[in-house]
Protein backbone atom coordinates (compact mmCIF):
# COMPACT_ATOMS: atom_id res chain seq x y z
CA UNK A 1 0.00 0.00 0.00
CA UNK A 2 1.26 3.17 -0.67
CA UNK A 3 -0.20 6.82 0.35
CA UNK A 4 -0.69 10.70 -0.78
CA UNK A 5 -0.51 13.29 1.42
CA UNK A 6 -2.04 16.51 0.68
CA UNK A 7 -1.94 19.51 2.96
CA UNK A 8 -4.20 22.12 1.74
CA UNK A 9 -4.36 26.06 3.04
CA UNK A 10 -2.73 29.31 1.52
CA UNK A 11 -0.73 29.69 4.55
CA UNK A 12 1.32 27.07 3.91
CA UNK A 13 1.29 27.48 -0.23
CA UNK A 14 2.49 30.90 0.71
CA UNK A 15 5.29 29.76 3.26
CA UNK A 16 3.85 31.82 5.92
CA UNK A 17 2.88 28.59 8.04
CA UNK A 18 5.44 25.46 8.21
CA UNK A 19 3.54 22.25 7.11
CA UNK A 20 4.34 20.30 9.89
CA UNK A 21 1.38 18.20 9.11
CA UNK A 22 2.79 16.07 5.64
CA UNK A 23 6.07 15.31 8.01
CA UNK A 24 3.76 14.10 11.10
CA UNK A 25 1.82 12.07 8.85
CA UNK A 26 4.44 10.40 6.69
CA UNK A 27 6.47 9.26 10.03
CA UNK A 28 3.66 7.90 11.05
CA UNK A 29 2.91 5.64 7.91
CA UNK A 30 6.51 4.42 7.11
CA UNK A 31 5.52 3.35 10.76
CA UNK A 32 2.67 1.17 9.52
CA UNK A 33 4.49 -0.16 6.91
CA UNK A 34 3.08 2.60 4.08
CA UNK A 35 5.49 4.62 1.74
CA UNK A 36 4.60 7.92 1.17
CA UNK A 37 4.90 8.62 -2.85
CA UNK A 38 3.71 12.21 -2.67
CA UNK A 39 3.38 14.91 -0.82
CA UNK A 40 1.42 17.84 -2.23
CA UNK A 41 0.46 21.58 -0.58
CA UNK A 42 -2.40 23.28 -1.92
CA UNK A 43 -3.83 26.46 -1.41
CA UNK A 44 -7.46 26.85 -1.06
CA UNK A 45 -8.56 26.30 -4.54
CA UNK A 46 -11.55 23.66 -5.32
CA UNK A 47 -10.48 23.12 -8.23
CA UNK A 48 -6.99 22.45 -7.74
CA UNK A 49 -7.68 20.53 -4.71
CA UNK A 50 -10.49 18.00 -6.74
CA UNK A 51 -7.55 17.42 -9.69
CA UNK A 52 -5.25 17.03 -7.50
CA UNK A 53 -7.14 14.30 -5.60
CA UNK A 54 -8.10 12.55 -9.16
CA UNK A 55 -4.39 12.20 -10.15
CA UNK A 56 -3.70 10.83 -6.39
CA UNK A 57 -6.22 8.44 -7.21
CA UNK A 58 -4.79 7.04 -10.18
CA UNK A 59 -0.96 7.18 -8.73
CA UNK A 60 -1.49 5.68 -4.55
CA UNK A 61 -3.74 3.30 -2.81
CA UNK A 62 -4.55 5.28 -0.14
CA UNK A 63 -5.20 9.83 0.59
CA UNK A 64 -5.09 11.33 3.44
CA UNK A 65 -5.64 15.24 3.62
CA UNK A 66 -5.84 17.75 5.96
CA UNK A 67 -6.89 21.22 6.06
CA UNK A 68 -10.02 23.30 4.69
CA UNK A 69 -12.53 21.26 7.17
CA UNK A 70 -13.54 24.14 9.00
CA UNK A 71 -16.86 26.72 9.00
CA UNK A 72 -15.38 29.39 6.54
CA UNK A 73 -15.80 30.49 3.35
CA UNK A 74 -12.12 29.11 2.51
CA UNK A 75 -12.64 25.75 3.73
CA UNK A 76 -13.35 24.34 0.79
CA UNK A 77 -12.06 20.74 1.26
CA UNK A 78 -15.35 18.40 1.36
CA UNK A 79 -16.88 20.14 -1.46
CA UNK A 80 -13.87 19.45 -3.83
CA UNK A 81 -13.12 15.89 -2.76
CA UNK A 82 -16.76 15.08 -3.07
CA UNK A 83 -16.62 16.53 -6.42
CA UNK A 84 -13.63 14.56 -7.13
CA UNK A 85 -15.51 11.14 -6.29
CA UNK A 86 -18.79 12.46 -7.90
CA UNK A 87 -20.52 11.63 -4.42
CA UNK A 88 -22.64 13.83 -2.50
CA UNK A 89 -22.13 15.73 1.09
CA UNK A 90 -24.32 14.45 3.76
CA UNK A 91 -25.38 16.07 6.83
CA UNK A 92 -24.51 14.01 9.82
CA UNK A 93 -26.84 15.10 12.25
CA UNK A 94 -24.56 13.31 15.30
CA UNK A 95 -21.59 15.62 14.56
CA UNK A 96 -24.11 18.96 15.09
CA UNK A 97 -22.87 18.83 18.66
CA UNK A 98 -19.16 19.30 18.19
CA UNK A 99 -19.60 21.84 14.94
CA UNK A 100 -21.52 24.27 17.05
CA UNK A 101 -19.84 23.44 20.34
CA UNK A 102 -17.92 26.91 20.81
CA UNK A 103 -20.89 29.34 20.29
CA UNK A 104 -22.52 29.30 23.64
CA UNK A 105 -25.09 31.66 22.10
CA UNK A 106 -26.39 31.54 18.03
CA UNK A 107 -27.30 34.81 17.51
CA UNK A 108 -28.38 34.07 13.88
CA UNK A 109 -29.30 31.55 11.97
CA UNK A 110 -26.47 32.49 9.31
CA UNK A 111 -23.70 31.39 11.84
CA UNK A 112 -25.29 28.63 12.83
CA UNK A 113 -25.60 27.33 9.20
CA UNK A 114 -21.58 28.23 8.75
CA UNK A 115 -20.97 26.20 11.52
CA UNK A 116 -23.19 23.14 10.46
CA UNK A 117 -20.94 23.07 7.51
CA UNK A 118 -18.99 20.92 9.44
CA UNK A 119 -20.95 18.07 9.98
CA UNK A 120 -21.24 17.24 5.87
CA UNK A 121 -19.59 13.92 5.13
CA UNK A 122 -19.56 12.39 2.00
CA UNK A 123 -22.24 9.93 1.18
CA UNK A 124 -21.04 6.59 2.05
CA UNK A 125 -18.39 7.85 4.46
CA UNK A 126 -17.22 6.71 8.20
CA UNK A 127 -17.62 10.14 10.39
CA UNK A 128 -14.89 11.10 12.43
CA UNK A 129 -16.04 13.59 15.51
CA UNK A 130 -13.97 15.83 16.62
CA UNK A 131 -12.41 15.49 20.29
CA UNK A 132 -9.93 17.96 19.81
CA UNK A 133 -11.95 21.73 18.06
CA UNK A 134 -15.19 21.45 16.19
CA UNK A 135 -14.05 20.23 12.51
CA UNK A 136 -15.26 16.67 11.95
CA UNK A 137 -13.03 14.34 9.03
CA UNK A 138 -14.60 11.25 7.56
CA UNK A 139 -13.19 8.03 4.91
CA UNK A 140 -14.26 6.93 2.32
CA UNK A 141 -13.66 3.88 0.28
CA UNK A 142 -13.83 4.97 -3.31
CA UNK A 143 -12.94 1.67 -6.46
CA UNK A 144 -11.27 -0.73 -3.64
CA UNK A 145 -8.73 2.65 -2.70
CA UNK A 146 -9.38 5.27 -0.15
CA UNK A 147 -9.80 8.68 0.89
CA UNK A 148 -9.25 10.27 4.58
CA UNK A 149 -9.83 13.75 5.65
CA UNK A 150 -8.69 15.35 8.81
CA UNK A 151 -8.19 18.92 10.29
CA UNK A 152 -5.41 20.95 9.51
CA UNK A 153 -4.68 22.04 12.70
CA UNK A 154 -2.07 20.18 14.26
CA UNK A 155 -3.34 19.25 17.67
CA UNK A 156 -6.60 18.92 16.16
CA UNK A 157 -4.90 16.18 12.76
CA UNK A 158 -2.92 14.39 15.40
CA UNK A 159 -5.69 13.46 17.74
CA UNK A 160 -8.33 11.68 14.82
CA UNK A 161 -5.33 10.68 12.32
CA UNK A 162 -3.73 8.69 16.25
CA UNK A 163 -7.45 7.40 17.30
CA UNK A 164 -9.27 7.34 13.75
CA UNK A 165 -7.50 7.01 10.37
CA UNK A 166 -4.72 4.77 11.75
CA UNK A 167 -7.33 2.39 13.35
CA UNK A 168 -9.42 2.24 10.22
CA UNK A 169 -6.11 2.01 8.08
CA UNK A 170 -4.91 -1.02 10.39
CA UNK A 171 -8.29 -2.59 9.68
CA UNK A 172 -7.88 -2.17 6.14
CA UNK A 173 -4.88 -4.11 6.07
CA UNK A 174 -5.62 -6.77 8.07
CA UNK A 175 -9.28 -7.05 6.17
CA UNK A 176 -6.61 -7.23 2.80
CA UNK A 177 -4.18 -9.73 5.12
CA UNK A 178 -1.30 -7.56 3.91
CA UNK A 179 1.59 -8.00 6.88
CA UNK A 180 3.07 -4.61 8.47
CA UNK A 181 6.80 -5.31 8.56
CA UNK A 182 8.71 -2.21 7.81
CA UNK A 183 11.07 -0.77 11.05
CA UNK A 184 12.87 2.49 10.79
CA UNK A 185 16.43 3.26 12.54
CA UNK A 186 17.81 6.12 12.85
CA UNK A 187 21.20 7.36 13.75
CA UNK A 188 22.65 11.05 14.49
CA UNK A 189 26.18 12.06 14.25
CA UNK A 190 27.59 15.87 14.42
CA UNK A 191 31.11 17.27 13.18
CA UNK A 192 30.90 15.38 10.06
CA UNK A 193 29.22 16.60 6.89
CA UNK A 194 26.82 14.42 4.28
CA UNK A 195 29.60 13.98 1.63
CA UNK A 196 32.00 11.90 3.80
CA UNK A 197 29.66 9.91 5.60
CA UNK A 198 28.30 8.85 1.95
CA UNK A 199 31.66 8.07 0.99
CA UNK A 200 32.76 5.77 4.14
CA UNK A 201 29.11 3.97 3.62
CA UNK A 202 28.64 3.57 0.28
CA UNK A 203 28.96 0.10 -0.45
CA UNK A 204 27.00 -0.44 2.14
CA UNK A 205 24.13 1.12 0.15
CA UNK A 206 24.14 -1.16 -2.38
CA UNK A 207 24.62 -4.14 0.41
CA UNK A 208 21.38 -2.83 1.84
CA UNK A 209 19.26 -2.72 -1.37
CA UNK A 210 19.63 -6.41 -1.38
CA UNK A 211 18.42 -7.17 1.95
CA UNK A 212 15.24 -4.59 1.15
CA UNK A 213 17.44 -2.02 3.29
CA UNK A 214 17.09 1.71 2.31
CA UNK A 215 19.68 4.33 3.27
CA UNK A 216 19.08 7.70 3.02
CA UNK A 217 21.09 10.43 4.46
CA UNK A 218 19.82 14.08 5.65
CA UNK A 219 21.64 17.12 6.06
CA UNK A 220 21.55 20.04 8.67
CA UNK A 221 23.96 21.82 10.18
CA UNK A 222 26.22 20.43 13.12
CA UNK A 223 23.39 17.16 12.59
CA UNK A 224 23.25 14.45 9.88
CA UNK A 225 20.95 11.89 10.32
CA UNK A 226 21.33 8.52 9.03
CA UNK A 227 17.94 6.52 8.22
CA UNK A 228 17.85 2.86 7.39
CA UNK A 229 14.38 1.88 6.69
CA UNK A 230 14.15 -1.75 6.33
CA UNK A 231 11.14 -3.69 4.59
CA UNK A 232 12.36 -7.15 5.58
CA UNK A 233 11.14 -9.09 8.71
CA UNK A 234 14.74 -9.79 8.85
CA UNK A 235 16.16 -7.99 11.74
CA UNK A 236 19.52 -9.71 11.66
CA UNK A 237 20.03 -8.06 8.59
CA UNK A 238 19.00 -4.23 9.99
CA UNK A 239 21.07 -5.05 12.98
CA UNK A 240 24.43 -5.96 10.99
CA UNK A 241 24.14 -3.02 8.48
CA UNK A 242 23.60 -0.62 11.63
CA UNK A 243 26.43 -1.61 13.19
CA UNK A 244 28.63 -1.58 10.39
CA UNK A 245 28.00 2.21 10.00
CA UNK A 246 28.70 2.41 13.54
CA UNK A 247 32.02 0.83 13.11
CA UNK A 248 32.44 3.20 9.83
CA UNK A 249 31.27 6.58 11.92
CA UNK A 250 32.59 6.02 15.46
CA UNK A 251 32.66 8.97 17.34
CA UNK A 252 30.61 10.92 15.16
CA UNK A 253 27.31 8.66 15.83
CA UNK A 254 25.93 10.20 19.34
CA UNK A 255 22.89 8.47 19.42
CA UNK A 256 20.30 6.90 18.13
CA UNK A 257 16.10 8.08 16.68
CA UNK A 258 16.04 10.82 19.07
CA UNK A 259 17.84 13.91 17.85
CA UNK A 260 17.99 15.85 21.05
CA UNK A 261 21.96 15.14 22.32
CA UNK A 262 21.10 16.33 26.06
CA UNK A 263 18.98 13.05 25.72
CA UNK A 264 21.85 10.52 25.17
CA UNK A 265 23.68 12.48 27.25
CA UNK A 266 21.73 11.44 30.64
CA UNK A 267 21.51 7.79 28.93
CA UNK A 268 25.43 7.62 29.10
CA UNK A 269 25.49 9.40 32.72
CA UNK A 270 23.37 6.59 33.90
CA UNK A 271 24.59 4.01 32.53
CA UNK A 272 28.12 5.25 34.15
CA UNK A 273 25.99 4.29 37.25
CA UNK A 274 28.09 7.25 39.03
CA UNK A 275 27.96 10.31 40.63
CA UNK A 276 28.76 12.87 37.37
CA UNK A 277 28.58 16.75 37.89
CA UNK A 278 28.95 19.22 35.22
CA UNK A 279 28.95 22.85 34.79
CA UNK A 280 29.73 25.10 31.94
CA UNK A 281 31.32 28.25 30.77
CA UNK A 282 30.29 29.81 27.59
CA UNK A 283 31.20 32.43 25.08
CA UNK A 284 30.44 32.10 21.99
CA UNK A 285 27.73 29.79 22.74
CA UNK A 286 25.60 32.48 24.89
CA UNK A 287 24.40 29.42 27.09
CA UNK A 288 23.44 27.24 24.25
CA UNK A 289 25.45 24.21 26.24
CA UNK A 290 23.83 24.60 29.31
CA UNK A 291 20.10 25.00 27.32
CA UNK A 292 20.92 21.52 25.50
CA UNK A 293 21.99 19.63 28.54
CA UNK A 294 19.00 20.99 30.41
CA UNK A 295 16.00 20.12 27.77
CA UNK A 296 15.87 17.04 29.18
CA UNK A 297 13.86 16.76 32.71
CA UNK A 298 16.19 15.01 35.30
CA UNK A 299 19.06 16.98 34.09
CA UNK A 300 19.54 18.86 37.53
CA UNK A 301 20.69 15.37 39.20
CA UNK A 302 24.04 16.21 36.98
CA UNK A 303 24.21 19.79 35.15
CA UNK A 304 25.12 22.32 38.34
CA UNK A 305 25.43 25.22 36.41
CA UNK A 306 26.82 27.44 33.88
CA UNK A 307 28.11 30.85 33.26
CA UNK A 308 27.64 33.17 30.30
CA UNK A 309 31.41 34.62 29.94
CA UNK A 310 30.93 37.08 27.02
CA UNK A 311 33.02 39.55 27.67
CA UNK A 312 36.92 40.11 28.50
CA UNK A 313 35.60 41.79 31.58
CA UNK A 314 32.93 39.10 32.77
CA UNK A 315 35.62 36.28 31.95
CA UNK A 316 38.10 38.08 34.31
CA UNK A 317 35.42 38.53 36.84
CA UNK A 318 33.12 35.79 36.33
CA UNK A 319 35.94 32.91 36.27
CA UNK A 320 38.83 34.76 37.74
CA UNK A 321 40.83 34.39 34.58
CA UNK A 322 44.21 36.27 34.69
CA UNK A 323 44.00 39.39 32.18
CA UNK A 324 47.40 38.73 30.94
CA UNK A 325 46.42 35.63 29.24
CA UNK A 326 43.70 37.29 27.68
CA UNK A 327 45.74 39.90 26.47
CA UNK A 328 48.72 37.96 25.25
CA UNK A 329 47.04 35.27 23.83
CA UNK A 330 43.35 36.84 23.26
CA UNK A 331 39.83 36.03 24.10
CA UNK A 332 39.84 33.08 21.58
CA UNK A 333 42.47 31.26 21.91
CA UNK A 334 43.27 27.70 23.75
CA UNK A 335 44.65 29.27 26.46
CA UNK A 336 41.69 31.23 27.43
CA UNK A 337 39.33 27.98 26.65
CA UNK A 338 41.56 25.71 29.44
CA UNK A 339 41.16 28.97 32.13
CA UNK A 340 37.71 29.08 31.22
CA UNK A 341 37.14 25.71 31.83
CA UNK A 342 39.39 25.49 34.92
CA UNK A 343 37.45 28.82 36.23
CA UNK A 344 33.78 26.76 36.13
CA UNK A 345 35.25 23.94 37.57
CA UNK A 346 36.15 26.17 40.67
CA UNK A 347 32.83 27.98 40.89
CA UNK A 348 30.78 24.82 41.08
CA UNK A 349 33.20 22.48 42.06
CA UNK A 350 32.18 20.26 39.44
CA UNK A 351 33.32 16.51 38.07
CA UNK A 352 33.51 17.50 34.54
CA UNK A 353 33.64 21.39 33.28
CA UNK A 354 33.15 22.27 29.53
CA UNK A 355 34.16 25.53 27.77
CA UNK A 356 33.92 27.63 24.25
CA UNK A 357 35.26 30.52 22.97
CA UNK A 358 35.23 31.55 19.32
CA UNK A 359 33.92 34.07 16.69
CA UNK A 360 30.11 33.57 15.39
CA UNK A 361 30.02 36.45 12.90
CA UNK A 362 28.88 37.95 10.89
CA UNK A 363 31.71 38.53 9.09
CA UNK A 364 35.14 38.41 9.18
CA UNK A 365 38.38 35.97 8.09
CA UNK A 366 38.21 34.43 11.62
CA UNK A 367 34.50 33.50 11.49
CA UNK A 368 33.90 29.72 12.49
CA UNK A 369 37.10 29.78 14.64
CA UNK A 370 36.27 27.73 17.83
CA UNK A 371 38.08 26.47 20.49
CA UNK A 372 36.36 24.20 23.20
CA UNK A 373 37.44 22.26 26.18
CA UNK A 374 36.96 18.82 28.49
CA UNK A 375 38.29 19.42 31.27
CA UNK A 376 37.64 16.12 33.52
CA UNK A 377 37.30 14.82 36.81
CA UNK A 378 41.32 14.23 37.46
CA UNK A 379 42.38 17.35 35.59
CA UNK A 380 43.02 16.04 32.66
CA UNK A 381 42.02 18.05 29.47
CA UNK A 382 41.21 17.93 25.85
CA UNK A 383 41.31 21.26 23.90
CA UNK A 384 39.96 20.86 20.39
CA UNK A 385 40.48 24.20 17.64
CA UNK A 386 37.13 24.15 15.26
CA UNK A 387 36.71 25.88 11.94
CA UNK A 388 33.16 25.41 11.47
CA UNK A 389 31.40 26.79 8.34
CA UNK A 390 27.29 29.05 8.73
CA UNK A 391 25.86 31.42 9.89
CA UNK A 392 25.94 32.47 13.19
CA UNK A 393 23.45 30.17 14.54
CA UNK A 394 24.65 27.61 12.57
CA UNK A 395 28.26 27.65 13.78
CA UNK A 396 26.81 28.23 17.64
CA UNK A 397 24.73 24.84 17.22
CA UNK A 398 27.65 23.19 15.83
CA UNK A 399 29.88 24.02 18.78
CA UNK A 400 27.47 23.01 21.23
CA UNK A 401 26.42 19.68 19.48
CA UNK A 402 30.50 19.13 19.12
CA UNK A 403 31.45 19.53 22.55
CA UNK A 404 28.65 17.71 24.29
CA UNK A 405 29.91 14.77 22.14
CA UNK A 406 33.20 15.18 23.12
CA UNK A 407 31.99 15.10 26.70
CA UNK A 408 29.92 11.89 26.16
CA UNK A 409 33.46 10.28 24.59
CA UNK A 410 35.40 11.29 27.65
CA UNK A 411 32.49 10.02 30.10
CA UNK A 412 32.54 6.62 28.16
CA UNK A 413 36.43 6.36 28.02
CA UNK A 414 36.55 7.62 32.03
CA UNK A 415 34.08 4.40 33.10
CA UNK A 416 34.95 2.63 30.85
CA UNK A 417 31.76 2.15 28.76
Amino acid sequence: MDCTIISIGTELSLGLVLDTNSQYIADALYSLGIEVKYIHTLRDNKEEISNTVRFSLSQTDLIVISGGLGPTDDDITRVAVAEALGTKLIRDKSLDETSLKFIKKIKTEVIKNRLLRQSYVLKGSYSFKPRVGSASGFGKEYNGKWVFCIPGVPREMKDMFNKDVIPKIKEIRKNNNKKISIKKHILMTTDISETEIETRIRDLLIEAEKTNIKIGITANPGLIKVILISMSDNDKNLGKIEKEIKNRLGDNVYGKNNPEIGYHLKKIIKLANKKITISTAESITGGLIGNMITAVPGSSEYFLGGLISYSNDAKIKLLDIDKKIIKNHGAVSKQTCLEMAKGSKEKFSSGFALSATGYAGPEGEDVGLVYCCVLCPDNSYEIFEKKFVGIRGDIKFRTSQFILNRLMIAIRRGFGL
